[in-house]
């Protein structure tokens, strides 16, 4: 039986979605049984969530592999909520407002615009 690549992102998402939820790691073995799917088509999941860093596998005896999800460390460029020198007004906001309607919004837009120019 072949899976589809649509149903490889599914069960990837599905994989990483388990493997969160087992903070101190979940044996290889018992995700493939839990996703429903061949052990090789486990390992293929697994080793393109390796791949991009997602996940780690260690060897903790013999084939048998403990898999633990890999906390992302990146960090947010500051300067996609600023304009020159205006930080993002709904960082902080507390109204209640229709996003299309908000005046300081389009405010910070237009100094954004403006900063890009100079």
């Amino acid at each position: 039986m072949t899976t589809s690549t649509e149903e490889l992102a599914q069960k990837a998402e599905q994989a990483l979605s388990l493997i969160r939820n087992h903070p101190d790691g979940i044996v290889q073995s018992e995700l493939w049984k839990e996703l429903g799917i061949d052990s090789r088509t486990c390992s293929r999941i697994l080793k393109h969530l390796e791949d991009e860093g997602k996940i780690s596998r260690k060897s903790v005896k013999g084939n048998t592999y403990l898999v633990t999800w890999v906390k992302s460390d990146k960090k947010i460029d500051p300067m996609l909520i600023m304009a020159g020198e205006a930080i993002l007004p709904c960082v902080a906001c507390t109204e209640e407002c229709d996003v299309p309607s908000c005046k300081m919004l389009e405010d910070w837009i237009y100094e954004l615009v403006f900063a890009e120019m100079e």
